[in-house]
């Protein structure tokens, strides 16, 4: 019995980054669909690449930094994320203005408004927070305002740009 494939370009609520937003397993098992068409075809033109370097391109062509964290974006949508299972310590992926990152959460404190926490993260790579191209400005260390579904809210509590932690690793 063969299982239909969900094509992931027409999975609704795509991000800009082409990052479907409910990333899903049957999206992964398309990705692993088009990563063995993508070998075969590159093996008829007499490149040789990998299974596993297969899987990382079609990854990247989607957003993802590597298989791994598309992989684990699996589990977004499958495991509910709060505040309580953050800790000082823990690892983490989610969104930062627009990038997928990945780091280490440093701390985590209530704030005066009621529902909304203080982050404090270190991320394995640092990210452009400019959107020019006459300049950059990269940060590592960051300090955000989530709510209690670890979503980027505003000082007032409202829901805002900044960063989403999406899950633990």
């Amino acid at each position: 019995m063969m299982r239909s494939e969900t094509p992931i370009d027409q999975i609704p609520d795509a991000q800009a980054t082409g990052i479907p937003a409910n990333f899903s397993h049957d999206a992964v098992d398309a990705l692993k669909a088009r990563a063995k068409r993508l070998r075969t075809a590159l093996a008829s033109r007499d490149v040789m690449v990998s299974h596993a370097g297969s899987l990382e391109l079609m990854a990247q062509s989607y957003g993802f930094r590597n298989w791994n964290t598309a992989l684990a974006m699996t589990r977004r949508n499958s495991i509910e994320i709060s505040i309580e299972n953050l800790g000082i310590g823990k690892r983490f992926a989610g969104s930062y203005l627009g990038h997928a990152v990945s780091g280490k959460i440093l701390g985590v404190t209530r704030t005066p408004v009621g529902g909304v926490y203080r982050i404090e993260v270190h991320l394995d790579h640092p990210v452009d927070v400019v959107a020019s191209k006459h300049f950059s400005g990269f940060r590592q260390r960051i300090a955000a305002r989530i709510n209690r579904d670890c979503e980027p809210v505003l000082a007032s509590g409202q829901r805002g740009p900044g960063l989403s932690v999406d899950l633990l690793l």
